[in-house]
């Protein structure tokens, strides 16, 4: 028994309905889980608080650490500022939970104490940065790379 050869036509609608398949799962994929459960910019948002705080702290506690912590201050607050104004913009239903700031340290013990909290601290968000720039969306990886070496930045400044 002979089957009928395909025509280009009927060729042409399959490869068609196919591809049009594969774009629609896609974008349903996409789609499906995206709003559930925290952002995954929520961790190093709250990070960035705590550092801004933890450097604004212990740069009133400790006069003489003050003019190093306060570009700490500063930028991890920029950075909070950018991280959070992103969750809003694609996670609408997080905003609530961007919202609250970072509640107040207690100061560290000694300036010593301090600067090694705020290494520590920033170099682990300098690793997890750079961690999460490599399979985040690649319209965020920018945000978050450029956060994570300005992290790195300041752990040298804090040296």
């Amino acid at each position: 028994m002979d089957l009928p050869s395909p025509t280009r036509r009927g060729v042409l609608r399959g490869t068609a309905a196919l591809a049009l398949a594969g774009a629609v799962s896609t974008v349903a994929a996409a789609c499906g889980d995206a709003d559930e459960g925290p952002d995954e910019l929520e961790a190093p948002l709250a990070a960035a608080r705590a550092d801004a705080a933890l450097a604004t702290v212990a740069g009133r506690a400790f006069p003489d650490l003050a003019a190093r912590v306060a570009p700490v201050a500063q930028t991890r607050g920029a950075h909070a500022d950018a991280l959070a104004a992103e969750i809003r913009r694609a996670r609408p239903d997080r905003a609530d939970a961007v919202a609250a700031p970072a509640p107040d340290p207690a100061p560290p013990a000694s300036s010593a104490a301090a600067t090694t909290a705020l290494r520590t601290s920033l170099g682990s968000a300098r690793d997890t940065g750079s961690e999460l720039a490599v399979r985040t969306a690649r319209y965020r990886s920018g945000l978050v790379a450029s956060v994570a070496a300005a992290c790195g930045g300041l752990v040298e400044v804090l040296a």
